[in-house]
């Protein structure tokens, strides 16, 4: 038999539940927000937001410290002001390598913000992009984030060189990495603030 399509709608919601029709018109809405890419960042780092867990600490043989080139890493901040790693102080450091069009960056970025704004006294916030300044100012005023601490950098040291981002790494006051983390996670978590906490005693 023909498919006729001007009796496909009466078929349709003549076989279907109320839940069903629901369920399928808001699969088609989900399925247009992710071909625009107007909405698939936001969209995309939800999803990621509600699978994210806390990461686990590095076991004692896997944490290492800092090189030289770290130490001496050159950073810019939003002002335009020139800063190496060494010179942000003796605090333990929370750094986040992120970009504006990278959805798991996106997702974990508030629970960031929410971190940096309980911790930001005793624990400096590193978070680095290498994208330009423009565009990066743009995300910030739509997300409100002007408080987060971003810093600019076209390179990254050997430490901190990675093929993916996110990529997060907590270090204690000496310089030593005890979360290396890629990929979004929930960073406002207990777990984590626990850690902070420990670290800023130390």
């Amino acid at each position: 038999m023909a498919f006729n399509i001007k009796e496909y709608p009466k078929k349709y919601f003549k076989k279907k539940s109320t839940f069903g029709i629901v369920s399928d018109f808001v699969f088609i809405v989900l399925i247009v927000l992710l071909i625009n890419p107007g909405t698939r960042t936001e969209l995309s780092a939800f999803f990621i937001k509600l699978t994210s867990f806390p990461p686990s600490t590095l076991d004692a043989e896997e944490q290492v410290m800092l090189g030289a080139s770290s130490a001496n890493w050159q950073l810019t901040d939003k002002a335009g002001r020139k800063v190496t790693f060494k010179e942000l102080g003796q605090k333990p450091v929370f750094l986040n390598i992120w970009a504006t069009w990278c959805p798991p960056c996106v997702a974990e970025m508030p629970g960031i913000a929410e971190l940096q704004s309980e911790f930001g006294e005793h624990v400096n916030f590193v978070m680095v992009t290498n994208e330009a300044k423009g565009l990066v100012d743009a995300f910030i005023e739509k997300h409100n984030y002007q408080d987060l601490n971003i810093y600019f950098s076209g390179r990254l040291p050997p430490d901190f060189e990675t093929q993916s981002i996110p990529a997060t790494y907590i270090i204690d006051k000496n310089g030593k990495i005890v979360v290396s983390k890629k990929g979004a996670a929930r960073w406002n978590s207990s777990k984590i603030k626990n850690l902070l906490n420990s670290l800023i005693k130390e």
